[in-house]
């Protein structure tokens, strides 16, 4: 394995026994923690429950992460989804999630990222007059609520999660401390904290950026940082990406 891609950063919030890193770990790679973001509840967790709680009455349930489907079933106080609610996801553990809340037979795309998973949905039902409900962050991309309002869907977007970034000097403090080769980067917020305080040209240095989706990967490439972006929306892929791209130099 090239000594040039070893060391990956992890910004999500999460341990070095966290799914990212446990997926790194699995494959030779070692993950090291530089969290930029954490995440904080909804500023109205009353709409929040309010909108869970009428879940059974919408047509669909689209969402985009698994923190989106753990603050609404946390909201509906553990209450299942109805098999009749139809559903969507971006990402395979994020379909798994909705599985396990009791949703039947979520739609994902082949694909990571958001646009792919609209893609899918256009043909998925006929559109206008359908309700939808489409939980997300604060700091959310809006393309799958934009793409379901052109079709003429009526979509309630929820907050169910807020991520707040890291104060810079703590973010600058782990990142020297991680020395990292490569770096994962897993949402647009985190994409703008990271290069806020470290700088583009910190990124670009490394051997591998990857971002796990399109829309973080558009993110960074208007902060002026390519990224590779796996095939799927799980841990799994990019680890599988960033060992590709490690052999590869080997």
């Amino acid at each position: 394995m090239s000594p040039l891609l070893r060391r990956v950063a992890v910004t999500r919030d999460e341990g070095l026994d966290g799914p990212l890193a446990s997926a790194l770990l699995e494959r030779g790679l070692e993950p090291v923690a530089c969290s930029v973001v954490f995440e904080v509840p909804p500023p109205e967790p009353e709409v929040l429950e309010r909108a869970a709680g009428a879940l059974d009455q919408k047509d669909w349930l689209v969402v985009s992460s698994q923190r989106a489907v753990t603050a609404v079933m946390a909201a509906r106080h553990g209450r299942p989804l109805s098999p009749r609610l139809r559903t969507a996801a971006v990402g395979e553990k994020t379909s798994a999630a909705l599985v396990a809340a009791g949703a039947a037979t979520p739609i994902t795309a082949g694909r990571a990222g958001a646009a792919a998973l609209i893609a899918v949905l256009r043909d998925a039902d006929h559109w206008p007059g359908k309700r939808v409900s489409l939980p997300r962050a604060l700091e959310g991309g809006r393309e799958l609520a934009d793409g379901l309002r052109r079709w003429g869907a009526s979509v309630d977007e929820i907050v169910a999660y807020c991520t707040v970034s890291r104060p810079r000097a703590e973010i600058v403090d782990a990142w020297q401390a991680a020395r990292p080769d490569a770096v994962v980067v897993a949402s647009p917020s985190a994409a703008r904290a990271l290069v806020s305080a470290v700088g583009a040209e910190c990124l670009r240095r490394l051997a591998r950026v990857a971002a796990m989706g399109s829309t973080t990967a558009m993110q960074l490439m208007a902060l002026g940082v390519p990224a590779m972006v796996p095939a799927r929306s799980d841990f799994e892929a990019v680890a599988e990406l960033l060992l590709g791209a490690s052999t590869q130099e080997a």
